[in-house]
């Protein structure tokens, strides 16, 4: 991978950010990348009181704006000092486990913004699935995360569970043009070089078909890793996958991300987006 590029860590203070940081510690140690991490902030100041503009005199219009504009002043103040106690601490877990190349960064704006004005100097970008305003057994995302994935062509790693070095990694295989790049981006430009059990597994109604697309990609996968296991199933692919996660004990989740444009996914909801869901393992999505 190129060397000059970093790992874009996004923390918010969530829960899963801690667990994050500690993904991000091993990956760079694994692939020598370096580390930056990220904190946006945005603005979603509403004043306190009730006001009826269409019954204010001018003069009490401007005061109550000069208002306005103090108590935005005081927010944003408070928004960037926990900010930057958020990226302080961060950085200093990283610096202790012994990486040197870190970069703490603090910005206004939204988080797909952040990532699309970054993606140039980005190798993977890592995310926790769930916001700040998530607890840890809500079953919902991040309300930036599908945007955010999207504002980027890079390597997303999704964390969703707390840190333990992944030892069985599930890559989701069928075949099309998404999975194809997703299977070359693993074996040609490997995220992590410690040993790691991949389980390629395709779901296809026609069996003899998903064995021979699982044996393809099992041959490949060989050439960069020791242990590659194979194994064709029939389906429904979410329940499929999902099931072969918990019983095989996967720990990371590899596959190819949102290969339908936004359009089908309002209409019909996205795989990608449902297998997270509905799934406790950490996932790696290869756009």
């Amino acid at each position: 991978m190129n060397k000059s590029k970093h790992i874009l860590v996004g923390i918010d203070g969530s829960e899963i950010s801690e667990s994050l940081v500690q993904y991000a510690i091993w990956l760079s140690k694994s692939n020598g990348l370096g580390i930056k991490l990220l904190h946006t902030i945005e603005h979603s100041h509403t004043t306190e009181q009730a006001h009826h503009e269409g019954n204010l005199t001018p003069n009490i219009r401007r005061e109550l704006l000069i208002e306005l504009s103090e108590e935005e002043r005081k927010e944003s103040k408070q928004l960037m000092a926990k900010g930057k106690q958020l990226i302080s601490t961060a950085k200093n877990t990283v610096l202790a486990a012994g990486i040197d190349n870190v970069i703490a960064k603090l910005r206004h704006g939204s988080l797909p913004e952040a990532i699309e004005d970054l993606k140039d100097d980005i190798a993977l970008v890592m995310l926790g699935s769930k916001g700040k305003s998530h607890s840890a057994s809500d079953k919902g995302l991040g309300f930036h995360l599908e945007e955010s994935i999207r504002a980027t062509n890079t390597p997303v790693f999704i964390a969703q569970k707390a840190f333990k070095t992944p030892k069985k990694m599930l890559f989701a295989y069928n075949g099309s043009p998404t999975s194809k790049r997703a299977l070359d981006m693993i074996t040609k430009d490997s995220l992590y070089k410690d040993p790691i059990e991949v389980h390629v597994v395709c779901v296809n109604n026609d069996l003899e078909l998903a064995n021979q697309l699982a044996e393809e990609a099992k041959n490949i996968l060989l050439k960069t890793n020791e242990v590659v296991l194979s194994k064709a199933l029939s389906g429904d692919s979410i329940e499929q996958l999902t099931a072969y996660q918990k019983q095989n004990s996967i720990d990371l989740t590899a596959m190819g991300a949102f290969s339908h444009g936004k359009l089908h996914g309002f209409f019909f909801g996205s795989f990608t987006t449902k297998m997270i869901q509905n799934s406790d393992t950490n996932f790696l999505l290869i756009r």
